[in-house]
């Protein structure tokens, strides 16, 4: 899996003792005594359980729970009726967490029961007799949006759940002075991050109605808001603790709603705590995977290779609710447009419901999908214009210092040494004949507008403690990526402690800070440029106290507090005096980061992150003539995400979205009939096992970026960005022909290849 070529960094040199560091939590994870989400067991507590709907569309005409709740050992049994909850959703109010006349897909929520353990809950489940009407049903976007396609949501008309008409410059100007026009459809099916814990709760209610929710959760705080509104609580009678997490992918941002706001109602309904969690079916078949996509993407170019402009139309497949489908099918429309310099932009995208599983996102927000399209069409054009793909994209590629064709502000940018490295490390130029080599260019934001216009930073609280260790109170969650330990790298550069002197806690919104949560690649640059600032106010609040004590002026050099005299004070001398001057108080530091003001307006325009990650990525395939099958054997992958803070976690990050790119191009995809999930398992749905990762050489190229900690920028969403495109641009080297529906199976490959050689 591990590349032989390994980049010395400047960084792992600064932040000493950070190369290799990693939080005491993984001690946990490798000795399995971490306690996850569906470890946790209360006194009292009940198993809740739901009844799913058998239908893709239908009405409930009746809904009988009499023999449910004559079973002993049930303490509730719930339908729509006997719950009063407001409409909830992430970024529109379309779900109710019990289906209250009709359902939307198979698996959408009818019943909730809570007994004593599993199997009487699933007895309760079994026994509730409900009468459905079937209703027309419709599984296609595009045949959703026609006229007679039936209406899943009256808000909605025409299924319509989010739209998107764009236009930048004078797109068909520079259309017809083309000296080329590309032009291909692209197609990518829904995927889900398959992380090996599936999600689960316990909800325990408190006095007065207030409810603590104890599940993982990238953002605990942004779903704490939605459960205070759907279930009419105030917000701070709402509390969520969270259990070590497993992997998340963008999967457990939100998580799975429902099944949070249904273990409260339980609990509140009965008194007591009830725990629920998903099968591994249902984690497919409810679970809330990436939107499919169809996009039809057309470029201008001159004879030059310059880039004049791109068109797009794109159709996502939003399912029956929208949950982040919204900002994913934004992200996936526009992102990719600012890779290189593009002067024109036209875009037509719709998100459209069907009558199929909700769809969320997956690391990266959609961008991964689209840059396999558009990575594409410049291979495309780079073959029709007789030139090295390699030149097309440094002839165009974006540049630090400017504004793209949407606004984003590029303040620090090594795309073009990314592409040139990656093409040495892959031997671009002493290609190997028999095997196919690719190629692949993606920007990705640290800490988008999407979510909220008025609220894209973070704050932190350090404390001293008694024995002279800090303490970082943060609401940014660390799910395996190795924040917490960047975090404590970036404390202890700041105080010249050693990272293992700072223990950073994130798991319960009643004492941490509110925070967005881990996503859009803000962690290391928002969260942890506010725990330099909290680090630096504390390293300040220390110094004065310590002149205090020592009655003449105290520096804090390499963690040693030392007066002018040359005596040196102990911090936990310091702590302990100003713990007892203060009946108890700690010496405290609270660091905010409020990013640069953006002029990001209603048409999107503007700079909606603040700052960019960029990366380029090379493959090297062979192809299996008689079968198609597809091996990769090489992948460089060579980033820009600054100053690297741990070398060791930011390797691991390559390498796992890498092989999670490689699965989504070659492996992963739902396959769905009549609405219906059939390879909701593990075994039928193929992710990459170890015996399929090739092998992965990591390069970083450090720049300094102004607004990162220490000059850092993010890397977890950006290293899956390229993947898809390198591949997919290596595979069509290597078959002769481009393939565009994903995932690039052995039997496309081969029907592609035999086609071309039949028409010859």
């Amino acid at each position: 899996m591990w590349g032989k070529k390994q980049e010395q960094n400047r960084s792992e040199r600064e932040f000493s003792g950070c190369g290799s560091y990693q939080s005491s939590e993984v001690w946990a994870k490798v000795t399995g005594k971490a306690v996850y989400g569906i470890d946790l067991e209360f006194p009292g507590m009940l198993y809740g359980k739901i009844l799913r709907s058998p239908h893709p569309h239908a009405r409930v005409k009746s809904i009988d729970l009499s023999a449910a709740r004559a079973i002993p050992g049930v303490r509730a049994v719930l339908s729509a009726q006997d719950v009063h909850c407001n409409p909830y959703g992430i970024v529109v109010d379309d779900e109710i967490p019990l289906a209250v006349d009709r359902v939307r897909y198979i698996g959408d929520e009818v019943a909730v029961v809570a007994a004593v353990d599993q199997k009487t809950a699933e007895r309760a489940i079994s026994a509730i007799k409900v009468q459905y009407e079937p209703l027309p049903a419709v599984f296609n976007p595009a045949e959703a949006l026609d006229k007679q396609a039936p209406q899943l949501h009256e808000d909605f008309p025409g299924n319509v759940a989010w739209k998107r008409d764009l236009i930048r410059g004078d797109p068909d100007t520079a259309f017809r002075e083309a000296d080329l026009v590309v032009e291909d459809s692209f197609s990518m099916p829904s995927v889900h991050p398959a992380y090996l814990e599936p999600i689960a709760c316990v909800a325990v209610s408190e006095y007065g109605n207030g409810v603590t929710l104890h599940t993982a959760l990238q953002s605990p705080d942004l779903v704490r808001g939605i459960i205070s509104r759907a279930l009419n609580l105030s917000s701070s009678l709402v509390r969520v603790i969270g259990p070590v997490m497993g992997g998340g992918f963008g999967g457990r941002v939100f998580g799975n709603l429902k099944l949070y706001i249904l273990s409260s109602l339980l609990s509140i309904h009965t008194g007591f705590p009830v725990k629920m969690q998903l099968t591994r079916e249902e984690e497919f078949t409810v679970g809330r995977p990436m939107i499919a996509a169809e996009i039809n993407l057309k470029m201008a170019l001159r004879r030059d290779g310059t880039i004049l402009a791109r068109e797009s139309k794109i159709i996502t497949d939003n399912g029956a609710y929208s949950a982040q489908a919204p900002w994913v099918s934004k992200t996936f429309s526009e992102r990719n447009d600012s890779v290189y310099r593009i002067p024109n932009i036209k875009t037509r995208a719709r998100l459209v419901y069907t009558n199929k599983v909700p769809t969320a996102q997956y690391r990266a927000y959609g961008n991964q999908s689209a840059n396999f399209a558009c990575e594409s069409l410049m291979d495309q054009a780079a073959k029709k214009l007789n030139m090295d793909p390699l030149e097309l994209r440094l002839k165009n590629c974006t540049q630090a210092g400017d504004t793209t064709v949407h606004g984003l502000e590029i303040k620090s940018c090594a795309l073009t040494k990314c592409l040139q490295r990656a093409a040495s490390e892959i031997g671009w130029d002493q290609r190997k004949s028999g095997r196919g080599y690719g190629i692949s260019s993606g920007i990705h934001a640290n800490g988008s507008l999407v979510a909220d216009k008025n609220f894209r930073g973070a704050s932190v609280r350090a404390a001293l403690e008694l024995d002279g260790r800090v303490s970082v109170f943060t609401g940014e969650q660390d799910y395996g990526q190795g924040v917490h330990a960047a975090f404590a790298c970036i404390a202890a550069r700041v105080l010249g402690l050693e990272p293992d002197q700072i223990s950073v806690y994130s798991r319960d919104s009643l004492v941490t800070p509110f925070s967005q949560g881990a996503l859009a690649m803000r962690q290391t640059t928002i969260g942890g440029r506010a725990v330099q600032l909290a680090a630096q106010e504390l390293q300040k609040a220390i110094i004065q106290k310590a002149s205090e004590i020592s009655g003449e002026p105290v520096s804090l050099e390499n963690g040693l507090l030392k007066n002018a005299s040359g005596h040196l004070i102990e911090l936990s001398e310091v702590a302990t005096g100003y713990h007892r001057q203060t009946s108890g108080l700690t010496l405290v530091g609270e660091g905010k980061y409020v990013p640069p003001p953006s002029d990001y307006d209603e048409t999107s325009y503007g700079n909606i992150s603040v700052t960019y990650s960029f990366a380029s990525h090379a493959a090297e395939v062979e192809i299996d003539k008689r079968t198609g099958a597809i091996t990769v054997h090489r992948i460089v992958a060579v980033h820009d995400s600054g100053q690297i803070v741990n070398l060791l976690t930011s390797r691991g990050q390559v390498c796992g979205g890498v092989t999670q790119g490689l699965g989504m191009c070659c492996y992963e995809g739902y396959l769905f009939e009549g609405g219906r999930v059939v390879n909701s398992s593990l075994a039928d749905y193929r992710i990459p096992t170890a015996l399929d990762v090739p092998a992965i050489d990591h390069v970083f190229i450090e720049t300094e970026d102004p607004e990162g900690p220490f000059g850092a920028k993010g890397m977890g969403e950006i290293v899956m960005v390229p993947v898809l495109g390198a591949i997919g641009n290596a595979v069509a080297d290597a078959a002769g022909i481009s393939i565009t529906d994903l995932p690039l199976t052995a039997e496309k490959v081969y029907q592609a290849m035999s086609g071309r050689e039949c028409a010859k």
